[in-house]
């Protein structure tokens, strides 16, 4: 598909040359035509959190997607200049941006680098009310493999640090309790709340971060700090396998009180299942206990009362009578409501690693969706939507080879570059008029560029699906 990739190459160029005078870091939020940053916070779309947004910032966590984009099209096309400027990147982020009190990066959901201020960001400024008036760490999706592995090479120390400073996610509390929320800038624990806010999925992102840290540095305390997290959660299991939303939250909380999270429990399993494998040889108890519970929280996902032949697929169901609360859309994702995708590539990830039949059959249910469901006319579907709905399809095909996958992503990719592109850089979410990296245009050209690169030769593709979002 000569023609598509074109068109992606255009859009990274133009996504390279908006980082150019800032040093190779992408603006968040850009002008479509000229590649501008913005100077003004356009109004969120429905679902979108302004405490979540990089105005006049740069998100690295948002942007990974285009930068293993970047690495790829120059690996197919042979034109450096696509890695060199993933490269820029990633060397002013790990030698500029991370040197932090706590070593935490400013990346993820609430804060940024500010680009023209020169300083960590805090997104929570934007909210109407300040929850935090100094910038907080939340992981927002996995770290990959590769990505430690370059910034290991640029900066070694910004890499332990980061290791070292998870553990400002443990609260000041008895009995122990973690939080998604650490501070950046300050070298405290934080309070306990009225929640945990102590989500399954986080722990994942840091035993496989750690799990990272131990493999090349080999240190004591990196293994200890992986045990605490490991066990955290394997003690708040129910009967079934099933991880609640949150351990602790009020009762007048209908959504999160009492409340399994189907998607969470599979995504922890993921990262456990991702971090065995780089301990295999060097920490044989761990890697044991990550394996197994892995495989428990496993069949806790499949005992949720998902309804994949109808296209019914839970993000959250009751704990005590195990019955359906909310199902995932296949199109129009919002905050705390994810894609049906984003947990079918999870499940693709695990079932690379461990080829459970079951995890490719859900997976395949919802590519079904995804292959004959039309894209809403009437919804400001965010550009990771279309991205991961588009990887979705890429990625069944990469597995089974069946060549109707890719004829379904190809058939997908053709409806959705009218509505995204259009301009130079493609729009964040349908129907709007600026790029936003926190909408996830970086997934949306990880797909096409996926599903051409797998038309050109599915053996020999340099781009991997993409697994951050789980």
């Amino acid at each position: 598909m000569p023609d598509l990739l074109a068109r992606v190459r255009a859009m990274l160029d133009a996504l390279i040359a908006a980082g150019e005078p800032y040093d190779g870091l992408f603006p968040s939020l850009l002008n479509r035509e000229t590649g501008a940053m913005l100077t003004e916070m356009p109004e969120p779309i429905p679902g979108q959190r302004n405490g979540d947004r990089a105005h006049q910032g740069s998100n690295l966590m948002h942007d990974e997607p285009a930068l293993a984009t970047l690495y790829a099209v120059s690996a197919a096309s042979g034109e450096r200049h696509y890695a060199e400027a993933a490269d820029s990147y990633l060397r002013r982020f790990a030698t500029h941006c991370t040197d932090t009190a706590t070593g935490l990066f400013p990346w993820g959901e609430h804060s940024f680098w500010h680009l023209t201020e020169d300083r960590v960001g805090n997104s929570y400024v934007y909210y109407h009310t300040l929850h935090y008036n100094t910038a907080i760490h939340d992981h927002l999706r996995a770290a990959p493999l590769w990505l430690w592995e370059k910034l290991w090479a640029l900066n070694p120390h910004c890499v332990e640090r980061f290791a070292e400073g998870l553990e400002y996610h443990w609260v000041e509390c008895e009995p122990r309790e973690y939080i998604r929320h650490a501070p950046i800038e300050e070298r405290v624990h934080p309070m306990q709340g009225a929640r945990s806010c102590d989500f399954p999925r986080h722990s994942g992102f840091y035993l496989f971060d750690l799990s990272y840290a131990l493999r090349r540095t080999g240190r004591a305390d990196f293994e200890m700090q992986m045990w605490a997290y490991l066990d955290y959660w394997w003690l708040k299991r129910d009967a079934r396998g099933l991880l609640q939303i949150e351990s602790r939250s009020p009762e007048a909380d209908v959504k999160f009180f009492d409340t399994n999270a189907p998607g969470q429990t599979l995504s922890l399993a993921t990262s456990l299942l991702e971090g065995a494998e780089l301990l295999e040889t060097s920490h044989p108890a761990l890697v044991t206990a990550m394996r197994e519970r892995a495989g428990v929280y496993l069949d806790g996902f499949f005992a949720a009362p998902h309804d994949p032949e109808h296209g019914v697929f839970l993000i959250l169901s009751s704990r005590g009578a195990n019955e359906p609360k909310e199902a995932m859309p296949i199109w129009g994702s919002r905050y705390g409501l994810w894609p049906a995708a984003y947990v079918a590539l999870t499940c693709l990830c695990a079932y690379r690693l461990m080829g459970d039949d079951r995890l490719l059959r859900w997976a395949v249910a919802v590519g079904r969706q995804y292959a004959k469901q039309p894209f809403p006319a009437d919804v400001a579907a965010p550009a990771m939507d279309a991205g991961l709905g588009l990887g979705l399809l890429a990625d069944l095909y990469a597995v089974t080879g069946e060549r109707r996958w890719l004829d379904a992503a190809r058939r997908l990719a053709g409806v959705l570059l009218p509505i995204y592109g259009g301009a130079r850089l493609p729009r964040g979410a349908a129907g709007i008029g600026w790029y936003e990296s926190q909408m996830g245009p970086g997934f949306l050209l990880h797909g096409l560029a996926r599903t051409a690169l797998l038309a050109e030769d599915r053996d020999a593709c340099p781009l991997a699906a993409d697994y951050t979002a789980r």
